[in-house]
Formats: C-alpha cells, sequence, structure tokens
C-alpha cells in the first residue's frame, strides 16, 4: 500500500481524532440527563471524592470481573514463584500441571464450594474419555452438542439455583468461565487424538492432569484471553525462561500500563455515562447527531479498553508463567476492516476458529469451500456467545461483512481489476479509492458491533439512522469514517515497516 504525504496524513489523523473528541463531548453533555432524572436501575455510586461526580457502575461485567481478578492476585502470585521453583528444579511437567489444579481448585473451594469443584471438573473429565476414544467426528458432535447444551436456560437455571445455589455475581461469572473452559476442551481434545499413545493406566492419568491442568489454568480460566493447548503445552515442557533485568522491566511495565487503562477507564466513567445510557434506548434515540454517533463511539472504545485491561492483566501472569498468551485487542479506532478486527480484538478466539472450525472445512476440495467455513463459523460463534436475537444479528452482519469483503479482496487480486486501477489511478489515488469504498463496510461494521454492545433496541435505532439522516449528517458521518480508513491504512503500513525493519537486525 502506498504511503500518502505527510500533511495529507496529518490532516486525516487530526480530522479523526477531534471528530471523536467533539462527538464524546457531546456525549458527556448529555449525562445531564441523569441530573435531571432519577435512574431506575441503580446505575450510580458515589465517585473518586476528588473528582466530586457520580460514577457509572451499570457495566455488571467490568465491576463482576475487576473485583473478581483483585480476589485472584494474590493466588496467581503464589501459583508463579511456586511454579518457577518448580522449573528451576527440573522436575517433570506432571508435577506443574498438579500444582496448577492444586491452585485453581483451592480458589475454587474458598470462593464456592465443592459444588463448584464438581462443576468445573465435568468438563476436563468428558475430554479425557473422548481422547482415549480417539474418533475425531465423534469428538465434534460431543463437545459442539455439549455447547449447545449449555445454552439450555432451564437446564443451567437448574444447576444455578437448586445445585450451587450461588449469589448472581458468581452465576454470570462460572457460566462465562464454563464457555472458556468449553474452547479449551475443544482445543486439547483434536489436538491429542492423533497424538495419544497412552496403553496403561498410568498414561491415562498423566494425559488427565495435563488436560485438566489447561482447562483449569487459574490466571485465564475465568476471564481469558484463551490460548491453544499446543502454546500450554510448549509453555510447560519448555525451559525456564531466566529473569532478566530486561524481562522483569517488561512485566513490570506491561502490568502497570495495563492498571493505568483500569483506572483511566473508572476515571472515565464519572464524565461518560456510555453503560447506563444502554438502559434508556428512548433517550439516546433523541440525541443529536454528535451526541448519538459520540454515544456509538464510546461503546465501541468502552468494549476495547475493558478487554485490553482484563486480557491484558490475565495474558501478562501468563507470559510471567512462560505461557505465550496473546496481547490485548488493539485499539477500534485505529482499525477498519472487519477481518483485521477479526484478527486483532480477541486474537486468542480467532487462532481457534482458524486452526479448528475454518481450516478444516476449507481443507475440504468442494465449491464455495471458503464460504461454507465462514458460515459454520459464525454459526460457531452464535452458539458460543449466547442464542440471543441480538448475538444472531451480530453474528450474521459480520458474516455478510466478511463475504463482502473476501469478495472486494478477490475482485482486486484479479490482473483486470489490477490493470485498469493502474492504468487510471496513481497509487495514491487508488489508495484514496480503497479507502473510500471500504468506508460504507466500516458504517456496517459499526452497527453490527453495536447490537452486540447493548442489544436490539439500541442497534435497530443506529441501522435506522444510517439511513434517515439528512444529507449532511450523512456526508460528515462518511467523511469522518473515511479518516478512520486512511489513519487505520497508515498504522498498519508503519507496523508493517517496522516488522521489515526487525527481520533486518541480526
Amino acid at each position: 500500500m502506498t504511503r500518502l504525504s505527510r500533511s495529507e496524513v496529518r490532516f486525516y489523523f487530526a480530522a479523526w481524532t477531534c471528530g471523536v473528541l467533539y462527538s464524546l463531548y457531546h456525549v458527556y453533555l448529555s449525562g445531564t440527563y441523569f441530573n435531571r432524572t432519577r435512574s431506575s436501575h441503580e446505575d450510580f455510586a458515589v465517585g473518586w471524592s476528588w473528582v466530586g461526580r457520580k460514577q457509572d457502575i451499570s457495566d455488571g461485567e467490568w465491576w463482576s470481573f475487576i473485583p473478581l481478578m483483585k480476589k485472584m492476585m494474590p493466588w496467581v502470585a503464589v501459583q508463579l514463584l511456586i511454579s518457577h521453583i518448580i522449573k528451576y528444579k527440573k522436575l517433570s511437567s506432571t508435577v506443574s500441571c498438579c500444582w496448577y489444579i492444586a491452585v485453581t481448585l483451592g480458589f475454587l473451594w474458598t470462593y464456592i464450594g465443592a459444588s463448584g469443584i464438581i462443576l468445573m471438573m465435568i468438563q476436563p473429565c468428558v475430554v479425557c474419555l473422548l481422547i482415549s476414544i480417539r474418533n475425531l467426528p465423534l469428538t465434534y458432535f460431543v463437545e459442539l452438542g455439549l455447547l449447545y447444551v449449555l445454552q439450555y436456560n432451564p437446564l443451567m437455571n437448574l444447576v444455578w439455583n437448586d445445585w450451587l445455589q450461588v449469589d448472581d455475581g458468581w452465576d454470570y461469572l462460572l457460566t462465562v468461565t464454563i464457555f472458556w473452559v468449553q474452547l479449551r476442551s475443544i482445543s486439547c481434545a483434536v489436538d491429542n487424538i492423533t497424538e495419544y499413545r497412552h496403553r496403561n493406566l498410568a498414561g491415562f492419568f498423566r494425559n488427565f492432569i495435563e488436560t485438566t491442568a489447561y482447562c483449569l489454568y487459574l490466571p485465564t480460566l475465568f476471564t481469558g484471553p484463551f490460548f491453544l493447548y499446543a502454546d500450554f503445552r510448549k509453555g510447560i515442557n519448555g525451559p525456564n525462561d531466566k529473569w532478566t533485568l530486561r524481562r522483569v522491566g517488561t512485566t513490570c511495565f506491561n502490568l502497570l500500563r495495563f492498571m493505568f487503562w483500569l483506572l483511566f477507564t473508572e476515571f472515565a466513567m464519572h464524565f461518560v455515562y456510555t453503560s447506563a445510557f444502554k438502559g434508556y434506548p428512548r433517550e439516546v434515540g433523541s440525541f443529536n447527531s454528535w451526541a448519538f454517533y459520540g454515544f456509538g463511539y464510546s461503546m465501541g472504545q468502552y468494549f476495547c479498553n475493558k478487554y485490553i485491561v482484563i486480557y491484558g492483566l490475565a495474558g501478562e501472569m501468563s507470559r510471567a508463567d512462560d505461557i505465550d498468551a496473546p496481547p490485548p485487542p488493539k485499539c477500534i479506532g485505529r482499525v477498519h476492516l472487519y477481518s483485521e478486527m477479526w484478527k486483532h480484538f480477541d486474537r486468542g478466539l480467532y487462532h481457534f476458529l482458524v486452526k479448528y472450525i475454518y481450516g478444516p472445512i476449507a481443507k475440504f476440495n468442494f465449491p464455495l469451500k471458503k464460504f461454507f467455513a465462514s458460515l459454520l463459523t459464525f454459526s460457531f460463534i452464535y452458539i458460543w456467545h449466547g442464542m440471543n436475537k441480538f448475538v444472531f444479528v451480530w453474528s450474521l452482519l459480520n458474516f455478510i461483512g466478511i463475504t463482502v469483503e473476501s469478495i472486494a479482496r478477490y475482485i482486486g487480486n484479479t490482473p483486470f481489476y489490477s490493470y485498469y486501477i493502474n492504468k487510471y489511478m496513481s497509487p495514491e489515488n487508488a489508495r484514496r479509492f480503497h479507502c473510500l469504498i471500504a468506508t460504507p463496510l466500516l458504517s456496517m461494521s459499526a452497527v453490527s458491533n453495536f447490537y452486540f454492545f447493548s442489544g436490539m433496541t439500541i442497534g435497530n435505532l443506529f441501522a435506522l439512522r444510517l439511513f434517515q439522516d439528512s444529507w449532511i449528517t450523512i456526508f460528515t458521518r462518511t467523511f469522518f469514517l473515511y479518516c478512520c480508513c486512511q489513519v487505520s491504512t497508515e498504522v498498519k503500513i508503519l507496523e508493517n515497516l517496522k516488522k521489515n525493519f526487525k527481520k533486518l537486525i541480526p
């Protein structure tokens, strides 16, 4: 991709940044609604004393995961310490796995009880039985069937209310955890089938211990990010990386970086009431255009910040344990393509989908194989995220967006297109043209995510406003999204140049 002049790139960056900040300012002004109207959802609490404003506490995910991670930190610190001692003593990976299991079960026993331990052990036990049978189609059938069963609300309500009898906070956390464990179960089962060689009970138990340790690995048990079974095995069987001054500095810097974003996000909750407004779609529908689209951007940015913090802290703890967890998401303000968003937001989930869903289907030789592989991939995404109507719309729009992008990329790689684009356009104008035609797709990508962030009602508001806005609003919106596409393209070019430069360094 061709680079543009510095002045033009600076203009795009300044325009996109100013547009985002000005729209967020209008969202801040709209927050006075909660000063005039009493919130009926207990959305606010007394904020930080030195700020002097109330704080938005309506996002249950944030206010469940952050306190949980604070409870986990002492346990994870002890796990890391003993884990490195085990590796330093050059004990077997089975000892490390036994230690991982012991720490996790101790945490579950302390906060949930024996019933929570039994619940978490069900999936690893199923996986070990499937591995010993060594039948890949049966493994997929059982694992995907179990995933569907876990979405059956009457059964899960029976588990939470009659068996576990946990409060609403742990109800939500354990639900999320079960689906994370299910991803690990599939990864472990599929990877293990071709390598399973155990012919005696001792070998079976060694496999069971490793499988359970992977499925219940504490730093990422409740929150993710997901990492492949192969990465886990590489971590526990590989050498113990020495804690040099450089490694200590990198780990401390990353932890401080994620803590900064945690504090910044909670600070922003005093001024931009994004989560609270999700419960007031009528008020959102009455916003002026700046506040309306600023609210949409703030939903995406808040969601991104949330997972930068959650994935960042959990992933850094895993990397400190020599397990290569995926890095946190890239900022949504610098990504404009569907494919790039899926690749760089939840990178662990992306690796899972490519390796276990999309990849196996795309290997078959039949017409439209990539189309069907993509269809099955987004069907899995729909089931895994919860079979709600808004999740279906989000998955469907993402499938359509990915398909359109794939078709456009195919056309762009044809000799016919390349000939005419090179004949009638300079490289700079070709880049401008590509960003222009990507702008409507970015609009669709944003709206699809708004369904996921806030549900059907607000998602429908954004879908309708795309076509019902005045021509001036449509032009203004298109201009700023076009600037976003240019900024995203420039950042990607710089990243590629940086990668190529590192390859030249011996």
